[in-house]
């Protein structure tokens, strides 16, 4: 169970250098076109061109596509009421809950939704004392601007993207720390495809390593083998280096390893096998000698 306090010496080094639906699934319900049909006695006397003919089989494909958009649609949330929970939070009517952050600064929010949104949340409250009819809980180590959208996005599930993408990182932590599976989600997808650059990619990975985010690991990865002249510049990679060599050291083999493929995949092209062979045989001494020029 994570601690209400989310203070951690890697999070303030990698924020300093950082800078900055309900989906339902519908089992569809496949039957066979073939259906046995009674047959109606033939006969010469009988009159054939009377008998009408059968009605067509039904599309069961086409049926069931449209009650699957007809359940989409109803899932869909409309803005009105986004903008009625986010305005709960805003105005904080009726709030029951205050969250202490940075700077002792306060956060009226409701124990309800809160409980509902992050069960370890929950916990948290049910264990936390009231005066005066206020719970009152703390989340330290982020700034208390983090702790407003984290706590926002209970309530509507919206954002400023500006904001998100200031605190990605931290927000990453936090939905990650309080199971707040949802924004988790909208911070890797924002992570990997809009806020992931050479600057803070080392920040991202080493966050990326308490947060379980496999994918965004290996997004992270692949950037660094591609350039790692560039990544090994930046002030990310240098605080790496004196809080996690043995990540550096894992980093820096990863890139050996893809330039020995590399290799090994153009020898194999140009029919080099006997070559090849041998050039495996070196590849330790290559890896060694790669290590002790890049340090």
């Amino acid at each position: 169970m994570a601690s209400p306090d989310v203070d951690s010496p890697w999070l303030c080094a990698a924020s300093e250098s950082f800078g900055g639906c309900f989906n339902i699934q519908i089992e569809e319900f496949k039957s066979t076109n073939n259906v046995n049909v009674l047959e109606a006695p033939t006969s010469s006397v009988s009159d054939t061109r009377n008998i009408p003919k059968p009605p067509p089989y039904p599309n069961t494909t086409s049926k069931t596509t449209s009650h699957c958009k007809r359940i989409s649609a109803s899932c869909s949330v409309p803005k009105e009421t986004k903008d009625t929970w986010d305005r709960l939070f805003k105005e904080a009517y009726g709030s029951d809950v205050y969250i202490i952050t940075d700077r002792y600064s306060y956060i009226p929010a409701h124990c309800n939704v809160l409980s509902i949104t992050s069960p370890v949340l929950g916990t948290i409250l049910q264990q936390s004392k009231v005066k005066i009819g206020i719970r009152y809980i703390s989340i330290f180590g982020v700034p208390c601007e983090a702790v407003h959208v984290f706590i926002r996005f209970f309530y509507s599930s919206c954002y400023e993207e500006d904001e998100m993408k200031r605190f990605a990182l931290h927000q990453l932590v936090l939905s990650h720390s309080y199971s707040v599976s949802s924004l988790k989600r909208v911070c890797i997808d924002l992570l990997e495809h809009d806020c992931l650059t050479k600057e803070n990619v080392i920040n991202v990975l080493q966050v990326e390593m308490s947060c379980d985010a496999p994918q965004l690991s290996y997004i992270c990865v692949r950037m660094v083998v591609k350039d790692l002249k560039s990544v090994s510049s930046t002030e990310g990679w240098k605080v790496m280096r004196r809080a996690n060599p043995a990540l550096e050291q894992e980093l820096v083999e990863s890139v050996v390893e893809s330039d020995v493929v590399g290799q090994f995949l153009i020898l194999i092209s140009n029919n080099n096998v006997e070559y090849a062979a041998s050039y495996f045989k070196h590849v330790e001494n290559y890896m060694q000698f790669k290590l002790f020029s890049f340090v």
